[in-house]
């Protein structure tokens, strides 16, 4: 199996179908599926998809266009490329593409797969919240833990009813992004705003009505944001900002 996951590697960027991997492993199609699963959990082609993604990360991360990192691993359109990216890790890639860029901006180095740690189908948002206090102890991040309970309220109020495509409650991309952005160490006023990077177009709440619940800082942020759409960000046009203050470690 191990060379059989090896070959898989190797050949991300062609059409690989099960006939050809069961062949070369010497079995049926149907005997070989069903020792993958059992060995790996997951269909030969779920596998494939993962793999193909976490390699496209990789790309862009070390700074291929996102529409050339969709073609070369298979995908047809952009579209479809960011719909299978968020799928995976809860975010699109443009918003990935962002975050690099601005960390080069402020001369950090690359993030490699630090946001592959958090953004998961399938957690909750009590896990989810829970998970990002956890790194802002971890990562020394000074905060008020009143004021991350109330932001935290204020963000499922915000997205209350809305859900992602996989049927999980909308809060729950938008927590990721506020555990990204603490995995990169960024300042709390920054991971808050993160919890509403997507109010205005996802929001059933106004900017207007979270005035009361949130610090004018984090308010700030969050218009910041109103008028940039990181799903639909050109690769010339990025636009999450992190704070000044961002380091990344050595």
């Amino acid at each position: 199996m191990k060379q059989i996951l090896k070959y898989i590697y190797e050949h991300l960027k062609e059409n690989i179908s099960l006939k050809q991997i069961s062949d070369i492993a010497g079995y049926s199609e149907f005997h070989f599926s069903r020792m993958f699963k059992k060995s790996t959990g997951s269909t030969l082609q779920a596998y494939i998809i993962k793999r193909r993604l976490i390699k496209s990360s990789e790309d862009i991360v070390n700074g291929k266009r996102i529409i050339d990192v969709a073609l070369e691993y298979g995908w047809e359109s952009h579209s479809g490329f960011t719909k299978s990216f968020k799928k995976e890790f809860g975010f699109s890639p443009s918003l990935l593409k962002a975050l690099i860029i601005e960390i080069d901006g402020l001369g950090g180095n690359s993030m490699g797969h630090v946001f592959l740690e958090s953004a998961e189908i399938g957690i909750g948002k009590e896990k989810l919240f829970d998970i990002l206090c956890e790194l802002l102890e971890k990562n020394n991040i000074v905060y008020n833990k009143d004021e991350l309970e109330l932001a935290y309220q204020e963000a499922c109020a915000a997205y209350v009813g809305v859900t992602r495509y996989s049927g999980e409650e909308y809060v729950t991309h938008t927590l990721n992004v506020a555990i990204i952005l603490a995995q990169l160490e960024a300042d709390i006023n920054s991971i808050i705003a993160g919890m509403f990077c997507d109010v205005y177009r996802k929001g059933v709440i106004s900017l207007d009505g979270l005035n009361d619940g949130l610090n004018s800082s984090v308010m700030r942020l969050i218009t910041d944001l109103q008028t940039q759409d990181v799903e639909n960000a050109s690769d010339e046009i990025l636009l999450i900002k992190l704070p000044e203050s961002l380091e990344m470690k050595n």
